[in-house]
């Protein structure tokens, strides 16, 4: 790669400004033959709605190409296979130091400390952090695991050492004992692959999916019903029960993976809830690229229902192999990175206190990438109007839908800030081009 003006940022400064500028990551220009964006209906640098976080609006990119080793020869292996896949040192350094630079910490158990205080404290819940007894669930992202517990294809899902390095994290970091950790995929399972080294490394940590019996180390899946409500009922065959553990958890750490989709366009931290639920539509609403901008999108009620992602203590995104879309394998026609990153991998976790704004600019990064290809197995422009949830989320007080969003019975005002870059070149958000923006502010770390 070709890296010029990128920021020099220190994991280890006590500190991180709100101003700090973020890095230009100069890559290689698209090739003529690349199909073009779609391009947003909002302008760059337009940001809507109100930022949330420590740092308001904070999103933390951090890359590192070591980090996956995985040489796309699917006839030799998989691209979730230790060391020659992913390799663990490397997301544990990577997880680290991206949750120091979100907090302005200088160390692990200091972040998580600020994080759970500042939740608590924006919350009704006092300035507490974490307490022993209190549980949270960890929202991971097994869709295409069809195979059952021996899935073992190269189709995208939650890798394996992403997984175990959010549990090192919380247990030896935050302090969480395991038994109040649940790791849940409501409808699908957690094949033996994920499942196999985070449980022999932590073998008190519950697991919860589609298959779980109580015996299988596993827990069934049983659903509360009515958990929070839907604003538009019509056609709407989104589900509003979640599963038991979910609903009485204190926190909920959203892990959802970077990968464009035929119905909606992209599926980031706002989808992955379609995991948590007892139904998912994608015959109406989500089918953004049949309609203009400007409806209702039930990722809203999601995002603010007090039971989802109203206890969310963290959003992340996996983006170690972002790929093109949620139905194709990791192999380098679908997931590598010609135009971003020289033909590389995309190497990176996002990670942010922020649901608006993470997705936003996990989706600034699928579509400067893939272009019209984003989403496009089963045939070409589907990328089109994926934002629609960003700007009703970010607008959720006024949306441009009309829409009286109340999952718990009251209105929702503002559930983030969204806006777009100003240049895949440059990769500037409003509070990286001025101390006084008012939008998304992107800190990268190489």
């Amino acid at each position: 790669m070709n890296r010029r003006d990128f920021l020099k940022f220190s994991a280890k400064a006590a500190t991180i400004a709100s101003t700090v500028k973020a890095a230009s990551l100069l890559t290689p220009k698209a090739s003529a033959a690349t199909a073009k964006a779609w391009t947003p209906t909002d302008p760059p640098n337009t940001p809507m709605g109100t930022a949330k976080g420590i740092f308001p609006g904070r999103v933390v990119w951090v890359r590192d190409p070591a980090a996956t080793p995985w040489n796309g020869n699917t006839s030799t292996g998989h691209w979730w296979d230790s060391n020659t896949g992913v390799a663990q040192g490397a997301v544990d350094v990577m997880l680290s130091r991206a949750l120091q630079a979100l907090t302005g910490t200088t160390t692990d158990p200091l972040a998580w400390e600020k994080l759970f205080t500042f939740f608590n404290s924006t919350h009704g819940r006092g300035t507490a952090g974490y307490k022993q007894g209190e549980t949270i669930a960890l929202k991971i992202n097994c869709n295409n695991a069809y195979a059952g517990y021996g899935d073992n294809d190269n189709q995208i899902d939650a890798s394996p050492q992403s997984v175990l390095t959010m549990l090192r994290q919380l247990v030896n970091q935050a302090g969480v004992p395991q038994n109040d950790i649940v790791v849940c995929e409501a409808v699908r399972v957690v094949p033996d692959h994920i499942y196999n080294p985070c449980h022999a490394e932590f073998p008190n940590v519950l697991w919860m999916d589609s298959k779980g019996n109580g015996t299988n180390g596993r827990q069934p899946v049983n659903w509360q019903s009515k958990a929070f409500a839907l604003s538009v009922t019509k056609n709407n065959d989104v589900g509003t029960s979640i599963p038991g553990l979910m609903y009485n958890a204190t926190y909920i750490i959203n892990m959802s993976l970077m990968k464009g989709h035929p119905t909606a366009g992209i599926t980031l931290t706002a989808k992955n809830h379609y995991g948590s639920i007892n139904g998912r539509d994608h015959k109406y609403y989500i089918n953004t690229w049949q309609h203009k901008m400007g409806i209702y999108n039930p990722f809203v009620d999601l995002i603010g229902a007090k039971r989802l992602g109203g206890k969310t203590v963290l959003f992340m995104v996996d983006g170690l192999f972002g790929i093109r879309d949620a139905n194709d394998s990791v192999i380098q026609e679908f997931a590598a990175w010609k135009n971003l990153f020289g033909g590389q991998w995309c190497s990176s976790y996002f990670l942010s206190q922020d649901p608006v704004a993470v997705d936003s600019v996990a989706y600034d990064f699928l579509r400067s990438e893939f272009g019209a290809a984003l989403a496009s197995s089963k045939g070409s422009g589907h990328a089109v109007n994926a934002d629609n949830y960003l700007h009703e989320a970010a607008q959720a007080n006024k949306p441009p839908s009309g829409t009286d969003y109340k999952p718990d019975g009251t209105r929702l005002a503002s559930l983030g800030v969204h806006e777009h870059w100003n240049d895949a070149t440059h990769k500037q958000y409003s509070r990286n081009l001025s101390s006084t923006g008012k939008g998304i502010e992107l800190v990268a770390l190489q």
